[in-house]
């Protein structure tokens, strides 16, 4: 870790409502798109199935439908909300699915290595110090088997600028609670950073009401710096695409771009392999 002072962990009162305000996201999709690409650039060991690690995890709703498709997956959130989640709607799924409570920068810690690191909806972008992202590059490095790779989204800064919205409200309920949220996003475009406030508000069915806010901060990047970043790091980028679409490349309308990474074999990185 840096020994800056730490900003509030976000989605600890979010992670009760995380699911609802997603519920509509394509999470089988988006697992389909991930084993698309782990069937192409992951190593494979005979007939072992491969072993997928799911960093900043959330609710696990991708490593469950991952562990669905035969993969053997475990997940890993810094939020304890978040992990808790996890746990029991894995269990509820008949599911055995190991969970750790891991943020980027501690998650060496995490026994065994894995043919597949994956990072999805764009959780890399909290880490806005090189420090932290270096470490968790560091960390990744350890966790990957000989010829593993490292599956993760970023925002694209290109599409980001132009088309960023500074307030939006959504809506969700069912049949225990009503949801409000409003988001008010302002860019920081030296830092290249935004900054979002959420505010919420919880309608639940015995009549009671519940208020909180969480502030976000997510770096975004440009195609080519993440290149570079990873370069430098000691990885060589595999596949470089629009999020769900590994056929196509990335242009400057994108707003989530994939990358599929694997450490060089002289990466410095290398050399935290196995410590």
């Amino acid at each position: 870790m840096t020994g800056k002072e730490q900003a509030p962990i976000p989605f600890g009162e979010y992670s009760a409502i995380y699911d609802l305000i997603y519920r509509d996201k394509d999470y089988a999709g988006e697992a389909g798109f991930v084993a698309t690409l782990i069937e192409q650039y992951a190593p494979r060991q005979n007939d072992a199935p491969i072993r997928v690690l799911d960093l900043a995890c959330g609710t696990g709703r991708h490593a469950m439908e991952l562990a669905s498709k035969g993969y053997v997956v475990e997940g890993s959130d810094i939020s304890s909300g978040m992990v808790a989640v996890a746990r029991k709607s894995a269990g509820e799924r008949g599911l055995d699915l190991r969970f750790h409570e891991c943020s980027f920068q501690t998650a060496d810690a995490i026994p065994g290595s894995f043919d597949v690191v994956l990072a999805m909806f764009a959780a890399l972008g909290y880490l806005t110090d090189f420090s932290d992202f270096e470490l968790t590059l560091r960390n990744v490095a350890k966790k990957m088997a000989p010829g593993g790779i490292f599956i993760f989204d970023v925002w694209n800064g290109a599409a980001v600028l132009p088309q960023y919205s500074p307030h939006k409200v959504r809506y969700e309920a069912d049949d225990k609670r009503k949801v409000e949220r409003v988001s008010r996003t302002t860019l920081d475009e030296v830092a290249q950073q935004a900054v979002v406030k959420f505010e919420f508000k919880v309608e639940y069915a015995d009549g009671a009401v519940k208020h909180f806010s969480e502030d976000h901060r997510v770096r975004f990047y440009f195609p080519q710096e993440m290149v570079d970043l990873l370069t430098a790091l000691g990885f060589e980028v595999l596949l470089r695409c629009p999020f769900l679409q590994p056929e196509k490349a990335v242009s400057r309308h994108d707003w989530n771009m994939t990358y599929v990474v694997r450490k060089r074999s002289d990466s410095p990185t290398a050399a935290y392999h196995g410590q």
